[in-house]
């Protein structure tokens, strides 16, 4: 090659001006044989368009964005970048995916330590527990007798019977109490809505954290007109349910002999014809 262009160096077979590299008007003498034209891309020029300002490597009309045949030979303008160097992948996050990746972080974090029990979450632990249905009958009250009462003078008898025959008083816990509330209120269901019987395996979903056997003791013997001629209130009512009245197989007997037993849960239920259903859990 005899010649080669002023501006990018492109060797042409003849001086034959504009360069169809760079679209430079004016060749120079070549002295040597060139090989392939290695242009710096910072001093470069580039092509703008006239009329929206998109720039082109080469002097190729029309304009790619707008087709505007006119291009003007600009030099590139680094004036606006403060600083060269390597770009690590942190320079690239937007700040508000940054604080995202952070919250989300956290959390993850808290939800680990709350699964593990570093930290008291209420909502590990519960999710997925099936809730009570809804049953016929009187869960809070019945004939001015707080049944929340009467369980916890169901559950002080249990614990007064245990102490006098030498064991350790049970311990109620909530989730005990959550097992025996729905136990207790699908046996109602069963009864007065033929839904099916109730089984155990209802209530694996829930998480009771016992270290034994879990029991689930179902009673009801007693009618609340059995009751209201003693005008008992709420403590005694439980004290006559756990004890049942002299039966043989109170729930009181059978919770005194099982020394392995360290928590209970218990529900009360009066159902439409005024039976008394009672559901104790034990473990």
């Amino acid at each position: 090659m005899e010649w080669r262009c002023e501006w990018c160096g492109k060797p042409h077979e003849e001086n034959d001006p504009p360069c169809d590299n760079c679209g430079h008007g004016r060749f120079e003498k070549a002295v040597v044989q060139m090989g392939p034209a290695e242009t710096d891309d910072a001093v470069r020029p580039v092509w703008t368009c006239t009329e929206c300002g998109r720039d082109h490597e080469k002097h190729s009309p029309p304009c790619s964005r707008c087709g505007n045949a006119a291009l003007e030979r600009r030099e590139r303008d680094y004036s606006d970048v403060e600083t060269t160097g390597s770009t690590g992948w942190l320079d690239v996050l937007d700040r508000r995916y940054t604080a995202g990746f952070a919250v989300v972080g956290v959390l993850a974090l808290v939800l680990g330590l709350g699964m593990v029990g570093v930290v008291d979450l209420p909502v590990v632990g519960s999710a997925g527990q099936p809730s009570p249905p809804e049953v016929p009958g009187h869960a809070e009250e019945v004939d001015g007798i707080s049944l929340s009462d009467a369980e916890d003078g169901l559950v002080e008898t249990v614990n007064d019977d245990r102490e006098d025959a030498g064991r350790q008083p049970l311990d109620r816990r909530e989730t005990l109490d959550a097992m025996a509330t729905y136990y207790n209120t699908r046996r109602v269901e069963h009864d007065y809505e033929d839904a099916d019987a109730p089984t155990l395996s209802e209530l694996d979903p829930f998480d009771p954290n016992c270290q034994g056997p879990i029991s689930v003791l179902p009673y009801s013997r007693l009618y609340v007109g059995d009751l209201v001629d003693d005008s008992i209130d709420a403590s005694s009512m439980g004290q006559t349910l756990a004890r049942g009245r002299g039966t043989a197989d109170s729930l009181s007997e059978r919770l005194e002999a099982d020394e392995t037993r360290a928590g209970i849960g218990v529900d009360i239920h009066v159902a439409p014809e005024r039976e008394i259903y009672v559901t104790v859990v034990a473990c």
